[in-house]
C-alpha cells in the first residue's frame, strides 16, 4: 500500500518525500528506531535528490532550457493545470522560450 501512495505521490514534485517522512515518523512512533531513521535517510540523501534534482536536470540538459525553467514549468504547470500540468507546464515554457529566441536573434533578410 505504501508503494502505490508513493507511486502517485510521485507524479508531484516534492510529493515523494512527504509519503517517505510519514512513514518514517509512523515507524518511530511504533519503536522501530533504527528502520524509521534508515526510511528518513533514505528518502532525504537517495530519493529527494533524484526526484527533485537530477530529473530537471536530465529534462534541461536534453532540450537545452534552463534548469530553474524547468523546475518553475513543473511547479506552475502543476499548480496551474494540475497532474497533466506536469507535462504541459514545461512544453509552454519550451514553446514560449524558443519564440523568445527566435525573436532576438535577428533575421539574416533584415540586415539587407
Amino acid at each position: 500500500m505504501l508503494a502505490v501512495i508513493t507511486l502517485l505521490f510521485s507524479f508531484l514534485p516534492f510529493g515523494t518525500p512527504l509519503v517517505g517522512g510519514a512513514a518514517s515518523i509512523w515507524l518511530l512512533v511504533h519503536g522501530q528506531i533504527a528502520a524509521g531513521v534508515g526510511l528518513a535517510l533514505w528518502g532525504a540523501l537517495v530519493v529527494s535528490w533524484i526526484d527533485n534534482l537530477i530529473r530537471p536536470l536530465v529534462i534541461s540538459s536534453a532540450v537545452h532550457i534552463p534548469f530553474l525553467l524547468v523546475l518553475f514549468g513543473v511547479l506552475g504547470g502543476i499548480l496551474t493545470f494540475g497532474l497533466l500540468g506536469l507535462f504541459l507546464g514545461p512544453v509552454i515554457l519550451a514553446v514560449l522560450l524558443a519564440i523568445w529566441r527566435e525573436w532576438l536573434q535577428p533575421s539574416p533578410s533584415a540586415e539587407t
